[in-house]
Order: structure tokens, then C-alpha cells, then sequence
């Protein structure tokens, strides 16, 4: 009996000194984690926020308020948003899994896979003979979100990947392939239309039979309408003039390698868990691939200490895995910390969040519970904009009625010259801003930007005009008095 007794204390020690320690949240980082995303919430007016939490090997999920805040819909760890810019991971993981199975090389030319495909720099045809998939992998081949982004074509048919390339065809690169890592969302769809070439499957079956079922991702979607099936589908909300709205932005489905593909913080969470090697029950061939995915590209600088991998933004050692994304009516953050084995995942239906909320909740988990909520750049933007589009609206009112008055009443004001030339300034300012008004891409501000910038540049126009208009009636009435 004795030596059952000691074997079972013996059994018992052995486990404790191997077993993987695993802290739970306490309750009051519970309650801060959720007062946080209730503040969020209120404060930028985003209706629905849900987070996932991997710390060491628990998996911790918090929501606020709705996925549909009209249909009284709340928000949890199945709510299932759009992706934006972290489905670039996603579409990295799928190219490397097809160089691990042999069937391409991301140092191959991209004219293997798209011999149509040209592009020029400082007006003369590159050699696409010397750009790789890698340069589109890591952001160097120099096309740009400041350039090359602002005419993805709307729509949702099965060949608009296609039209996305083509739309890119002889485009004027921003730099010369190679040289640095500038971000463009629209080399991830170069990306997804060599998958389909190589593949001979459409981008979304590829991923969802190559990469999602074998992963385990079960609640992530490339089709809209399997999500939209579920019920589960978060619907989008944008920001103007201190509302927040329902919006349905336009489909581009040709963007979907690098900004549209759908999923859920449960998902997120087993997903973050891939990356940093927790959950174990996937192919063996993707534990290749994903450390293949984190290896950033040390040939050209950093960008703010960090370099580009497949899909993920990293550090030189690797020890911070990171990527944010932002559709116009979604916006997301994904943070990895190997060493510390912490992942949060940030899934909203509105842009206007301030994203850098997951590092309040990394303080959290780190003990300091008091943590406040900041508004965003993008929320800040619109207030300002907005008070500013109200204020000059109301001066363009009084300017003009003052004008009005005074050529009524034909108060007699001396015409001089520093009149005049004022007036002629103010008239070239208020033609100069119509022409700007006319001039800007409006489908793109009304899409992606709050509608407060527009406001807020027309009412300074008319506030210009209005103002015009009252110094020349004082011209007008000294000229008709004499």
C-alpha cells in the first residue's frame, strides 16, 4: 500500500513540474476588459466590438454591444466580420503552401504565372522577368496604396480578380521593384490571381478547401453569401456628423485576397493559435509554412522598426507578429507575441475604432487595470470636420444676409483699391476651392472617408463666395450712389 501511495505522489509531482502553467483572468481583469469595450462602444459609436484573447492556452472571448444594432442583434465570439486588410494572411498562408507542395516558387517571375501582365516605372516598361512573387508577398514591387488603389473596380461576378489585375496593367510604379517596402493592398490580389492560375480553382475554393477546412476554420467564409446564410454576419456601420449609420458598401469582390474575407473572434482565436504553435491538430505541412509566413523581408529597410512577412507585419526578431485592417464600414487588429504567448484579435463593424485598443487590453492582462479609451484619428477627423462644416455654413448665412441688407438699404462705402484687390483675391480663393470640389475623386471619399470632408470643403467655398459677395455689394451700392 505504502509503494502505491509514494508511486502516486511520485506521479503526481512528475505532472505538476511538466504541466504547461495556464492563468486564468482574474474576475476584476474580466470587468476592466469588459468596461473597455463598453466604452469603445459609447465613445466612437461603433455598435458592435468582440474580442478573443489567447493567453498561454486559454481561449477568452469578450463582445459589446451589436452586430445589428437595428435588429437588436448582439454581438459575440460567432459574430462574423469582415476581415479588411488581416485576410492578407490568409491569401500568404495559401501561396506558400502551394511553393511547400511544389507547385510554384515565390522567387519565380510573375510573367510565368501572368505573361499579360506589364507594369512601367518613370514612364518606360519594367522587365517582368525580374519581379518576383515575393516582391508582391512583401510589398516591394511599387505598387502603392497612394497610387494604385483608388480604382479597384466595384463588383461581385466571377471574374472580377481578373478585372482587378487587368485594371493594374502598364499602372506607373512608385518605385522600382525591389528597392523598399511601401504597403499596396493590391498586390495580395496579384497573389490571388496566380492561386487561381496555378490552382485551376477559383481563389475562394482554393482557400476554403486548401486552407480553411484543413485548418479547422470553420466560421471563416470567402463567400459573402455563406456568411450572410448564418445569420451571423455583422451588418456595417460609417460615422459622419457624431452618427453613426447603417452602411452597405459596395462589393469588391476582386479585392478579396487582401481585404474581404469573413470570419469570427472563435475562429480568430484558433487562428492565432496556428501562428503561434498551440493548437497542434492541423496537417503537418502548414507547420513549414507558418514559419515560413513570419519571415519578414530583411533586404530592404524597416518601416517604423518593423518589416513585412506573408500577410504580417514583424519585427527583426519576431518576437511582435502584427497586422490592422480597415474596409469602410469594418476595421480589425491582430496582435501576436510569441514570447510572451499572448494573441488578441479586434473584430468591429465600424472603421471609426481606435484600433490601438488592444494594447489597453495587453495592459490589462498585464495587471494594470485602470485603462481608458482614446477616440480615433479617424473619429477625431470627423468631429473636427463637422463642427467645422457647421460653423462656416452659418458664417456663409450671415455674410450673405448682410449683403443682402446692405445693398438693400444702400449704405454708402468708399470703393478703394485695397478693396478691390481684396475682392479679387477672395473671388480667385472661391473659384479655386470649386474647382478643387469638382476636381476630387467623390465615389472614393463617399465610399472610404467620412462624408464630413466633403461638407466641410464645400461649406468653406460657399463661406468664401458669401463673403465675396458682401464686400462687392459695398462696391456695388459706393458705384450706384455716384
Amino acid at each position: 500500500m505504502k509503494k502505491i501511495i509514494v508511486f502516486m505522489i511520485a506521479l503526481l509531482i512528475l505532472f505538476t513540474g511538466f504541466a504547461t502553467p495556464s492563468y486564468a483572468l482574474s474576475d476584476s481583469q474580466s470587468d476592466s476588459i469588459q468596461k473597455l469595450l463598453d466604452d469603445a462602444s459609447r465613445i466612437s459609436g461603433v455598435p458592435g466590438i468582440s474580442i478573443s484573447i489567447l493567453e498561454n492556452n486559454e481561449m477568452l472571448y469578450f463582445s459589446s454591444g451589436y452586430a445589428d444594432r437595428e435588429k437588436v442583434l448582439p454581438a459575440s465570439e460567432n459574430t462574423l466580420y469582415e476581415l479588411a486588410s488581416v485576410s492578407k494572411a490568409f491569401t500568404g498562408m495559401g501561396i506558400l503552401l502551394m511553393e511547400e507542395q511544389g507547385l510554384l516558387s515565390m522567387s519565380d517571375s510573375i510573367q510565368k504565372y501572368l505573361p499579360w501582365f506589364t507594369l512601367k516605372y518613370q514612364g518606360k516598361h519594367v522587365d517582368m522577368q525580374s519581379i518576383t512573387l515575393n516582391n508582391f508577398l512583401h510589398h516591394t514591387s511599387g505598387l502603392t496604396n497612394g497610387s494604385h488603389s483608388q480604382n479597384i473596380p466595384q463588383g461581385n461576378t466571377p471574374d472580377m480578380l481578373q478585372k482587378t489585375v487587368e485594371m493594374l496593367v502598364d499602372s506607373e510604379l512608385s518605385f522600382y521593384p525591389g528597392e523598399q517596402y511601401n504597403y499596396g493592398t493590391v498586390n495580395y490580389d496579384v497573389l490571388g490571381l496566380v492561386i487561381e492560375i496555378v490552382s485551376g480553382q477559383s481563389y475562394e475554393d482554393f482557400m476554403r478547401e486548401q486552407v480553411f477546412q484543413p485548418l479547422g476554420l470553420h466560421q471563416t467564409y470567402v463567400y459573402k453569401e455563406d456568411a450572410q446564410a448564418t445569420g451571423q454576419l455583422a451588418q456595417g456601420y460609417r460615422s459622419s456628423f457624431f452618427r453613426t449609420t447603417p452602411y452597405n458598401a459596395p462589393d469588391y469582390s476582386g479585392n478579396k485576397p487582401a481585404a474581404y474575407i469573413i470570419s469570427c473572434t472563435k475562429d480568430m482565436a484558433r487562428w492565432m493559435g496556428i501562428q503561434m504553435g498551440i493548437v497542434q491538430d492541423i496537417p503537418e505541412i502548414f507547420h513549414t509554412v507558418i514559419e515560413k509566413s513570419h519571415q519578414g523581408d530583411r533586404s530592404v529597410p524597416a518601416v517604423n522598426e518593423m518589416y513585412y512577412a506573408a500577410g504580417w507585419s514583424v519585427n527583426a526578431n519576431q518576437t511582435i507578429i502584427e497586422h490592422p485592417g480597415g474596409n469602410p464600414n469594418f476595421g480589425t487588429e491582430v496582435v501576436i507575441l510569441p514570447n510572451e504567448r499572448i494573441a488578441i484579435c479586434l473584430l468591429t463593424n465600424g472603421e471609426n475604432i481606435n484600433r490601438n485598443m488592444v494594447l489597453k487590453v495587453k495592459d490589462i492582462l498585464d495587471g494594470n487595470l485602470t485603462q481608458s479609451y482614446g477616440i480615433s484619428g479617424t473619429q477625431l477627423l470627423d468631429i473636427i470636420l463637422s463642427s467645422a462644416t457647421i460653423i462656416l455654413c452659418l458664417l456663409a448665412v450671415l455674410f450673405f444676409l448682410l449683403g443682402l441688407r446692405r445693398r438693400k438699404t444702400n449704405e454708402r462705402q468708399p470703393m478703394t483699391k485695397k478693396r478691390i484687390i481684396v475682392t479679387a483675391i477672395l473671388l480667385i480663393a472661391t473659384i479655386v476651392q470649386f474647382i478643387m470640389c469638382y476636381a476630387l475623386d467623390w465615389s472614393s471619399i463617399l465610399i472610404w472617408r467620412t462624408y464630413s470632408v466633403l461638407t466641410a470643403l464645400i461649406s468653406s467655398a460657399l463661406l468664401t463666395a458669401s463673403i465675396t459677395w458682401f464686400i462687392y455689394t459695398r462696391r456695388y451700392n459706393a458705384s450706384l450712389r455716384k
